[in-house]
């Protein structure tokens, strides 16, 4: 992505101006100058950061089929470096959520009042929930689902209205469930923090050619 895209980006998804962006890009390169000169200090101990985290993700998951060995990693290691190698070996994140809901996530938009009190039960209604879910032009939640069902397993509209029920804020905060994203909510379970596909890959390069990052003064986005 070009600097200025990625600039406008920032500053969009922060609600910063233009003197906050570069406030803001000041404090995260001084982070990373940080980080560097801390590794830098670990190092006149002998203590090199990256072979240290090399050295984890053990012990190995138990001799286990590979679909059952994820769940283990997923459910069970509470290690974040096998977390994350496991993440990258699955294609991170990126891949689509092909689930049921991951599909109706995807695909579903505004319908109408009285097509969810047809395969709905209104004792769930609130405001939120028809808010979020109904408007003027919206599309029956069957006509939905034939659509949705097009050159893949069918879906019902009663599935529909289990995932509206499900997310009454709205379509946009369902998690997907591929193993990807569920390897990245265990990793932030973890570690602390949230796991991106490009961080993971580029970590693990490091870790391979033991290069270290470069620091750039001018602002990092």
């Amino acid at each position: 992505m070009p600097k200025g895209d990625q600039k406008k980006r920032v500053m969009r998804k922060r609600t910063l101006d233009e003197p906050g962006y570069y406030a803001f890009a000041s404090v995260v390169g001084q982070q990373r100058h940080f980080n560097v000169q801390t590794a830098k200090l670990l190092a006149a101990y002998g203590l090199e950061p990256l072979s240290l985290l090399d050295g984890q993700g053990r012990p190995q998951p138990p001799q286990l089929p590979s679909e059952e060995i994820l769940e283990w990693i997923i459910e069970q290691s509470n290690c974040p470096m096998t977390q994350l190698r496991a993440f990258v070996e699955v294609g991170g994140d990126e891949q689509p959520d092909l689930t049921p809901w991951g599909r109706i996530a995807a695909g579903l938009v505004s319908t109408t009042e009285a097509s969810l009190r047809r395969w709905g039960d209104v004792n769930h209604f609130t405001p939120q929930l028809l808010r979020h879910y109904c408007g003027p032009e919206g599309t029956p939640l069957d006509v939905q689902a034939q659509v949705l069902s097009h050159e893949a397993p069918e879906l019902r509209p009663e599935e529909l209205w289990e995932f509206i029920v499900a997310h009454p804020r709205g379509a946009h905060t369902y998690q997907p469930q591929t193993i990807g994203h569920r390897l990245a909510e265990a990793f932030q379970r973890s570690a602390g923090f949230r796991l991106t596909y490009t961080y993971a890959v580029n970590l693990l390069g490091l870790m391979d050619g033991r290069q270290p990052a470069s620091v750039s003064k001018e602002p990092p986005f």
